[in-house]
């Protein structure tokens, strides 16, 4: 059988930002007949070059471009080509972009020019789409072209997971990801280990509540084990921006619903998920049905890592299709009304080729083809800052994020909750004490900005 992306034709691919993640999809494209790159943007040259190097190339293959007619002479001559202005690839004969910019103002005015010069657009700048990319989605079907989030994270990789379950018939109960931590418990031992660090001891009534909960007698325990397992971690098992904006994602482009503004976020054996991760129904921690989670997984020294995977728990109405998918032995709930389903992994950049190749060989993409802006990610302010505090967006220890009710932005700013990534890079206009949530007329002149004025184009369609 012919595969689905089996092909003469070579894809051509720019790359905008080379980070980590970003740099994997050059490097791979050199193991992959059908794709090529030969161009990559980045504010820093020596990181472009450093990518090409990377994927096997030496200094004399590659070239800096100041211009698109000096980048198309040294594509045409098979050289690579390493820009530091992003807009001079847009006008290049390329398929596909993949913004990696992690800069969420960029990657959207990036993903707009691109689709505009009749790109497909694969965008591993989870920042943007969290904010604008039900817009994107909207302006690249207008446009005729792709707009698809990136396999290789675990957006992409849950959507799709979502989907296919629908599309068989199962009710999805809840999707989620694993916690990046990896926990590793010694129930013998009566040990406690964090990735590769040393054991801490447990009393035995801490190893009792870290033993796990497998039999329907023990179910009625689940809330009070969980919040007992949270407390004795602490903040060890801290939920990350990155977490609740990759959610924040997964919830606008499945309609799933969020139950608590930073999760539930149980701490779990993988064997206990079915149970846990249920409705109050069937005996597990959820209000509703199709809810969006994050879990902390527990792991004994043998087990597979879950690290970086996702998962759902689903349910089977008719009672023999229960019994089937219980029957090939999947993790399921005591009476077989939830089942988990995981990929236990994702490969970053090295896996974000299919979503390049799918887009421009299909036409069609990997995941989340429609998104409504149903969820937002705002800031809470962790300590007192001082007006002219900068904000440096995903990975500024000064805020805590939340997932909530997503908010209309219009021309002018009010004091309702600012979408937390817009503010990447501006500053506040005034103290902000501990606790406070950044509203929209504490930035400075936040308005004025680019992704500010494509989410109120957005939000007004």
């Amino acid at each position: 059988m012919t595969h689905p992306l089996a092909t003469d034709k070579i894809v051509q691919a720019g790359v905008i930002g080379t980070g980590q993640y970003a740099t994997a999809i050059v490097t791979q494209a050199e193991s992959i007949a059908n794709l090529n790159v030969p161009i990559v943007a980045d504010t820093n040259l020596e990181t472009g070059r450093k990518a090409f190097e990377l994927a096997g190339y030496d200094a004399s293959q590659v070239i800096v471009a100041e211009n698109r007619a000096d980048a198309l002479a040294g594509i045409e001559t098979n050289k690579k080509v390493v820009v530091q202005d992003a807009n001079i690839i847009m006008g290049l004969p390329l398929d596909v972009i993949a913004e990696g910019t992690g800069n969420p103002t960029a990657g959207a005015l990036h993903a707009v020019s691109a689709l505009q010069n009749g790109k497909h657009v694969v965008m591993v700048t989870k920042e943007t789409d969290m904010v604008v990319g039900a817009g994107l989605r909207r302006i690249a079907k207008q446009a005729g072209r792709v707009y698809t989030a990136a396999d290789g994270d675990q957006p992409s990789h849950l959507i799709s997971l979502i989907e296919w379950c629908r599309q068989i018939g199962l009710e999805v109960l809840c999707g989620g990801k694993f916690g990046e931590k990896h926990i590793f418990i010694d129930l013998h031992n009566r040990q406690i280990r964090f990735r590769r660090g040393e054991p801490q001891e447990l009393s035995a009534e801490e190893a009792e509540i870290f033993r796990p909960l497998l039999t329907a007698d023990e179910q009625p325990r689940l809330h009070e084990i969980i919040a007992q397992r949270k407390e004795r971690l602490g903040d060890a098992i801290d939920v990350r921006t990155d977490d609740l904006t990759e959610q924040g994602i997964v919830a606008n482009a499945t309609g799933l619903s969020i139950e608590r503004d930073r999760f539930h976020h149980p701490v779990v054996w993988p064997n206990e998920m079915p149970a846990v991760l249920a409705p109050t129904t069937y005996g597990g921690i959820l209000e509703g049905r199709g809810v969006i989670e994050q879990s902390t997984y527990l792991r004994s020294d043998n087990d597979t890592s879950m690290g970086g995977g996702v998962y759902v728990t689903v349910h089977a109405s008719n009672e023999y299709s229960k019994s089937i998918v219980s029957g090939k032995g999947h993790i399921c709930n005591p009476d077989g009304t939830s089942t988990l389903i995981f990929r236990p992994y994702h490969l970053c950049g090295v896996e974000t080729p299919y979503s390049i190749l799918t887009a421009a060989l299909k036409g069609i993409p990997t995941a989340g083809e429609n998104m409504n802006q149903n969820y937002d990610s705002f800031g809470r302010a962790k300590q007192n800052l001082p007006s002219g505090t900068d904000l440096h967006g995903a990975h500024d220890d000064k805020w805590e994020t939340f997932l909530a009710s997503a908010t209309k932005i219009g021309d002018n700013t009010t004091k309702d909750p600012l979408p937390y990534h817009i503010g990447t890079g501006s500053r506040l206009t005034q103290n902000v004490s501990a606790g406070t949530v950044l509203t929209q007329s504490m930035v400075e002149n936040i308005s004025e900005s680019p992704l500010w004025k494509l989410r109120a184009q957005q939000d007004r369609e």
